[in-house]
């Protein structure tokens, strides 16, 4: 079709450095970010401008990567059928899991889902869904993982490196009107969905006989689409639904779904938290042991220890006998001076003294800050649950899933942590005091005046001519804190390997580490049975034949509103075909080879192919849906551009582009065939 062509306008030309396998070239157009894959296994991400930004080691083969609807992550599926989602800004890994330990992941997609679009397609959602809806949590303190790690202003009063500080965010959405939809397919014979990053439904099976190309998502959640291909090499279209209907179900469904991702994101934040307070509590205890097992040492410089060597019960009575009767007569054994003035001396009691009330103080600060806050939102978040259960009863209605027995055994699992862990921090109380009057008395009473006894004793008892210690609270400590810190009992440290501080085993204690566990146990079985009700709503259509035929490498699926429309490549030709009341073919025939195609809208379409030999054109298609078959002259070119032997990508091979969201920005990138010169094009 004769008519004046527009040429592209080129924005910018660079180079790749590395080396580029061509497996994946991705363009991430919210953070303009460009993903390349080096070797099979790694991830490159550069600027546009080719700056290197960091990279990351799959350790596997990479099959997939996908970014998120609002760019911060993005989601990559390997050979080790693994799927593990990176912080697009510094590309550290904040969620891994494996959708099936056994079979190869054939397709991952991640979509954002319109909430209120989904809940009711024709703009009348449910009268009064909404009018004694109070969201309490919003009006609460913010977790730690709530609090978005890119947004500096949100986390400038926070101290860095704090263990109550969240380094990323691993719920990839905080918008309630979107939800991030990974949708993966293993091995095409089952499928798994995750909503948010969080909260995973699996095991819902796929129809046999087909492999899985393609998934598209409308605005409307509850109708999707699958671009498969059977044996023969035909493409078919494979449509299901989630069967939920009605605009109050509908907003029931995704409530039930974001209140369970919420309490797995509180419940992953409470056990990361608690991991870092006994990762820090451990550095404490490792270090006070080695002060206390070099002075059991000096107790014991006098025994032969292979022949005789005590009990831990032993040494402990020992170091409590020798500690209190220098506590309450003031002297201290000749055998031991040695350690009180250069094996501890002030520089290992300042050193106690910095790193265990760093420790008293962060255990204490994150337990109320963090899991206490933490535990609480999760009691009200299951208290939602309990009440859309409830509903589904007076209503007569399916429960989503929802078992009123298991959240209410939830609820008092949570309320039981909350009062054991208030407990826990009233009991570090007494102890972070007694240790730091313990610390001050072996500084003044046993270290100061031992330095000082041989030169000048009388200057000593002038500056301190009264004991700013309680020696009731220091035996206290030596009795019942030191050798039986909460710390060990409650945080369920690890101390086999220390020599002094053992963990003593109390039957009748049930530590915080063990409520933790239970209440995660408890949610699991809560959550397991929404996941199996969610899992039996899918139902799948018929496949609709297409009639075309595809070597599963070129073929795509989109979705424009009601229209569904799959292209597919055969050496020469590209089938369109579209689903919207019917079914409508057009087959472009080009003179040479299509490299690589994409469609923008219904009606317009890219394609890179072979005009001869020399040449290789990138041009911009204007196309009718219903036009059999046609040569790529009768169509309108609407742009053009042209590669040879004189350009900057002589011959472009690879083609990525930013999205079709926004048709007023739209740009692409044009790869040549050595994987090093590219060029930025708008589209």
């Amino acid at each position: 079709m004769t008519s004046t062509i527009t040429p592209f306008e080129t924005l910018a030309s660079h180079k790749i450095v590395g080396f580029p396998d061509g497996n994946i070239i991705s363009w991430c157009p919210q953070m303009d970010l460009l993903a390349v894959s080096m070797n099979l296994t790694s991830i490159w991400v550069f600027r546009l401008d080719g700056e290197r930004v960091y990279s990351i080691n799959n350790r596997a083969k990479i099959l997939h990567l996908q970014w998120s609807h609002s760019g911060k992550f993005f989601v990559l599926s390997g050979t080790d059928n693994a799927i593990k989602v990176y912080d697009s800004n510094n590309g550290k890994l904040v969620n891994q899991f494996a959708t099936s330990a056994a079979l190869a992941i054939t397709l991952v997609s991640w979509a954002s889902i319109n909430v209120p679009l989904s809940i009711a397609p024709d703009g009348e959602p449910a009268p009064y869904q909404d009018l004694f809806r109070v969201d309490i949590l919003d009006k609460m303190p913010k977790l730690a993982n709530e609090i978005d790690s890119s947004d500096a202003s949100s986390v400038s009063t926070t101290a860095k490196n704090a263990p109550y500080t969240s380094v990323s965010v691993t719920n990839t959405t905080d918008n309630d009107g979107a939800m991030d939809y990974l949708l993966v397919v293993s091995g095409d014979s089952c499928v798994s969905v995750t909503f948010n990053n969080l909260f995973t439904v699996s095991g819902i099976m796929l129809p046999k006989g087909f492999s899985f190309l393609k998934h598209g998502l409308s605005t409307d959640f509850f109708h999707q689409s699958l671009l498969v291909r059977d044996s023969a090499s035909q493409l078919h279209l494979q449509d299901f639904r989630i069967d939920v209907t009605g605009p109050r179900k509908r907003s029931y469904f995704f409530d039930a779904i974001r209140w369970a991702s919420q309490v797995i994101s509180i419940t992953n934040h409470i056990n990361d938290q608690f991991r870092t307070l006994q990762t820090e509590a451990q550095e404490f205890l490792v270090l006070y042991d080695r002060y206390l097992s070099n002075y059991k040492d000096a107790l014991y410089a006098d025994v032969d220890v292979m022949t005789s060597f005590p009990s831990c019960k032993e040494i402990e009575e020992k170091l409590v006998v020798d500690l209190g009767n220098m506590l309450l007569t003031g002297l201290v054994p000749s055998t031991t001076k040695d350690y009180w003035l250069n094996q501890l001396g002030d520089r290992g009691l300042i050193r106690l003294s910095t790193i265990g009330n760093n420790v008293y103080d962060n255990v204490r600060k994150v337990m109320f800050t963090q899991l206490i806050l933490g535990s609480e939102k999760l009691i009200i978040l299951l208290s939602y649950l309990e009440s859309l259960s409830n509903t589904a009863e007076v209503m007569k209605e399916e429960n989503y899933g929802i078992s009123l027995e298991s959240v209410k055994e939830s609820v008092s699992v949570a309320q039981s942590l909350v009062k054991k862990i208030y407990g826990f921090i009233w009991r570090l109380n007494d102890e972070h005091e007694y240790f730091n009057q313990f610390l001050n008395w072996a500084k003044v009473e046993v270290v100061e005046k031992l330095s000082k006894e041989d030169n000048d004793p009388e200057s000593f008892f002038a500056e301190h001519p009264t004991m700013d210690f309680k020696a009731s609270s220091i035996m206290e400590y030596f009795s019942d804190f030191m050798f039986d810190s909460v710390l060990m009992s409650e945080l369920d440290l690890d101390c086999s390997q220390n020599e002094t501080l053992k963990k003593k085993h109390n039957p009748d204690n049930i530590s915080v580490k063990s409520h933790i566990t239970k209440l995660q146990n408890q949610l699991k079985t809560s959550l397991a049975k929404m996941e199996d009700f969610l899992a039996q709503k899918v139902i799948f259509e018929p496949a609709i034949p297409l009639n075309a035929s595809s070597d599963g490498i070129q073929s795509d699926l989109e979705v424009f509103g009601d229209a569904k429309i799959i292209t597919s490549v055969t050496n020469r030709t590209v089938s369109v075909t579209t689903i919207c009341g019917g079914l409508f073919r057009t087959d472009i025939h080009f003179p040479g080879r299509i490299i690589c195609h994409k469609l923008l809208c219904e009606r317009t379409i890219l394609i890179l192919y072979e005009a001869d030999e020399t040449t290789r054109k990138f041009e911009l298609f204007e196309f009718e849906a219903n036009r059999g078959s046609v040569s790529s002259g009768d169509l309108r070119v609407l742009k053009s551009l042209a590669f040879d032997a004189t350009t900057v990508v002589k011959k472009p091979a690879y083609m990525t582009i930013n999205g079709i969201d926004k048709k007023s920005n739209i740009m692409a990138l044009v790869l040549d065939e050595s994987k090093k010169d590219y060029i930025i094009i708008r589209i």
